[in-house]
């Protein structure tokens, strides 16, 4: 069972895949507030109760918020599924994760995948903070947007990639060329590393290593925003292409 407080996201879910709601449970008092969320159940069928404030503290006692979705928990996209898309061109814009431990990061990364229109992103089962409440929330509804594949091993994954099409970019501030000097157009995958930057087995898997140019008295950008600035970089490449 999972929970949503934030109002973009419980939206989301309500329009986009209502079959994984529960319940809508809202504070008394803060109906005002809640209408578009309140007219959009009605209009999906989805179940809600109005609950008096002490009711409602007492059964979210650890939640800020006067208005909560229950939902199932978080579907992953099976990799074997998205192998088949990327082979029938389903699936041309992919990103992958070395490691990434922080809800706040991976939500913000899902958010920005959203926007920019990413097929799928893929993170390890043992390295990384996997879909929690907070990446959910983080997300503002990026998340009913984007497939999340979670593998066993990155490394066997980008080689499944490679074969069905897909050419490799890992991301690494000691990368052999700028992104920005890169064709990006096509069916493509960024790889991002941990804060401590990409393993040595996932480098060398990777057909190559690009860069963002930075200043170099002061080189590190956190993953989410390095994530942004390269998945921008794919849109302005192929949109100037269409």
């Amino acid at each position: 069972m999972s929970y949503l407080i934030d109002k973009s996201s419980i939206l989301d879910v309500i329009r986009n895949n209502p079959e994984y709601v529960r319940r809508l449970w809202i504070e008394e008092g803060f109906e005002g507030v809640s209408r578009e969320v309140i007219k959009e159940s009605k209009r999906q069928g989805i179940s809600f109760k109005i609950i008096p404030g002490d009711a409602f503290l007492r059964k979210f006692k650890d939640i800020k918020s006067h208005i909560v979705l229950e939902k199932e928990g978080m579907l992953y996209t099976d990799q074997d599924m998205l192998l088949n898309e990327i082979r029938q061109g389903k699936a041309n814009t992919l990103c992958a994760f070395d490691g990434i431990y922080d809800p706040q990061n991976l939500g913000n990364i899902i958010r920005s995948a959203a926007c920019m229109g990413v097929d799928a992103i893929i993170i390890p089962k043992d390295r990384s903070c996997g879909i929690t409440d907070t990446v959910v929330n983080i997300s503002k509804g990026g998340i009913e947007h984007v497939r999340i594949v979670k593998v066993v091993n990155l490394a066997r994954y980008i080689d499944e990639m490679k074969d069905a099409g897909v050419f490799c970019y890992g991301l690494d501030e000691d990368g052999e060329a700028p992104l920005f000097d890169i064709d990006l157009k096509g069916r493509i995958c960024l790889v991002f590393g941990s804060e401590e930057g990409l393993r040595r087995l996932t480098k060398e898997k990777c057909d190559a290593i690009a860069k963002i140019p930075t200043n170099k008295a002061f080189p590190s950008l956190n993953v989410a925003t390095c994530f942004a600035v390269s998945v921008y970089e794919v849109v302005r490449q192929t949109s100037n292409s269409q």
